[in-house]
């Protein structure tokens, strides 16, 4: 648990974050971050280097199989290219969320390496549903003159280690991260602008800046995510009457 949030006795994360009470530390998240990161330099990049083999790799079998002519804007728009949209969803949903999982652990001063990558695979219906279900509001969202489509990559970047980490459901999942994120839009919202300039170092150098930029960025949220949404407190049971109560807001 990062030092810029310690529980009060018999208050959960949780219970703090829906009131409003966590405090933004940018430079110690980042710091920590960046010290976990050399720590686990390993983990990180065979993981992230997995990540990136599986997806190009999947990707151009697929094309090939499909017969998708990146280079055609008509065989982009075509049904096999919605085909390979679907199958890498499923491919990459599962694996995605062991990358997301992966930072929770590591900031949780818990045993993990590149294996958390295929922990998830019997959640790929539920996690399939959640990414499809959110990027479907994220894109009506940027029909609406772009704000609400940033507002809900925001309030939902949460939904997938919540479903994850504590197997809730998809519905309960968004809004639960909903509810947590919406006390702390301007926090986010800088947090946001801050990786879209380290992303574009993805591009200057050619994707090799993903290796620490992906990484920082799952590090980064591994941690507020420890920090917002542990339900139990240090002194409270792992089935406790507060952590239900939680949970079912």
């Amino acid at each position: 648990m990062s030092e810029h949030m310690q529980p009060e006795q018999g208050k959960s994360n949780l219970e703090r974050a829906l009131a409003g009470e966590y405090k933004f530390n940018f430079k110690a998240l980042f710091n920590r971050s960046q010290s976990l990161y050399k720590a686990n330099l390993m983990t990180f990049l065979k993981s992230t280097g997995l990540l990136m083999l599986i997806g190009v790799g999947s990707t151009l079998v697929l094309m090939s199989v499909l017969k998708v002519d990146p280079s055609s804007v008509e065989s982009m728009q075509s049904s096999p290219a919605g085909m390979l949209d679907i199958i890498m969803l499923i491919i990459m949903s599962p694996l995605l969320a062991g990358f997301r999982m992966l930072g929770v652990k590591i900031t949780a001063d818990k045993p993990a390496d590149a294996a958390e990558l295929g922990k998830y695979f019997s959640l790929t219906l539920a996690l399939v549903t959640l990414n499809l279900l959110t990027s479907l509001l994220i894109q009506l969202g940027f029909m609406l003159l772009i704000l609400p489509g940033v507002y809900v990559y925001l309030v939902t970047q949460f939904a997938v280690v919540l479903l994850a980490e504590r197997r809730a459901g998809v519905i309960q999942s968004i809004i639960l991260s909903a509810k947590v994120v919406n006390q702390y839009l301007m926090p986010f919202l800088l947090l946001l602008v801050l990786f879209v300039l380290l992303f574009t170092l993805v591009f200057l150098t050619m994707g090799l800046a993903i290796l620490w930029v992906g990484p920082l960025y799952t590090l980064v949220l591994g941690q507020l995510y420890n920090d917002l949404f542990a339900v139990q407190s240090e002194e409270a049971p792992a089935t406790s009457p507060s952590q239900d109560s939680v949970l079912d807001a």
